[in-house]
Parts: structure tokens; sequence; C-alpha cells
């Protein structure tokens, strides 16, 4: 079980490396990308502040990453509607389709996979890898690398 999951996070890693290599990204530029559309998707848009705490990235990487994607026109800041003192984060719409057109053909092959278990059988599962999510961070704490600047 363990060797499938360090397998899954390697295959994962790799795909989004090619999506990156495939269009001049760094990897933490894909990460970027990919929390500040998660965070869009969730209806709660992201800052510079809450993309650092995602990414585990120092503020000035994180303000040099955002410049990164700006100048690429992945990304555009806009101010930030409850405190016009920050910045949000949009992705642009060929960004957008960019990412949908590659990571889009991997949710669906995850969806049809899903599809072939039951509800009773996935819920198993989203708990086992809550849990394993949850000791990863838990560990990671407890070794005192919580901190962006150690990576």
């Amino acid at each position: 079980m363990i060797q499938l999951l360090r397998r899954q996070a390697e295959e994962a890693t790799w795909f989004s490396t090619v999506f990156g290599n495939r269009h001049g990204l760094h990897q933490t530029d894909v990460a970027a990308l990919g929390a500040i559309a998660q965070a869009s998707s969730e209806g709660t848009p992201i800052g510079p502040a809450k993309l650092a705490e995602t990414l585990h990235l120092s503020r000035p990487a994180t303000t040099a990453l955002v410049d990164r994607l700006v100048a690429a026109q992945h990304v555009v800041r806009h101010p930030d509607p409850v405190d016009r003192r920050r910045t949000t984060l949009e992705l642009q719409p060929e960004a957008m389709a960019l990412a949908g057109a590659f990571f889009g053909r991997l949710g669906v092959a995850y969806a049809e996979v899903m599809d072939r278990f039951t509800p009773e059988q996935l819920a198993i599962v989203e708990g086992f890898l809550g849990e394993i999510v949850d000791a990863t961070v838990a560990t990671r704490i407890e070794l005192g690398t919580d901190d962006p600047t150690d990576a």
C-alpha cells in the first residue's frame, strides 16, 4: 500500500512536470496555478499571502512567482473587494483553457475509475486518504519542517 501511495505521488508529480515543461513553467508555477484555480472553484479568491501559505513559500519567493505568472499573462492581480490594501489573483481564460485541456483528461480518467466503486467504498478511500494527508502534515510539523524558508 505504501508503495502505491509513493508511486501515485510520483506519477502526479511527473504529470504536472510534463505540463510545466510543455508550457515553459516551473513546477512551483504549476502548483500556484492549481492553487489559484482551486480557490476560484471554491468561490474563495486567493491572494499572495494565502498562496505563500498554501505552497509553503516565503513571501519574497511568492512575489517573484506571482510576478512571473503575471508577466506570462497567466494570472491577473485584482484589488481585494473586502480589503483594498490587498490583492487577489485570478487565472486568465487562456491559462484555464491550457490547464483544462491537459488536466481535464486526467479528471475524466479519475472519474471513470471512481465510477467502478460504490459510494461506500469511496467513503472508505476518502477517509483513508484524509488520514494519510493528516499524518503527513503532522509528521512534517513534528519534524520542524513547517517553515517555508527551510525548503
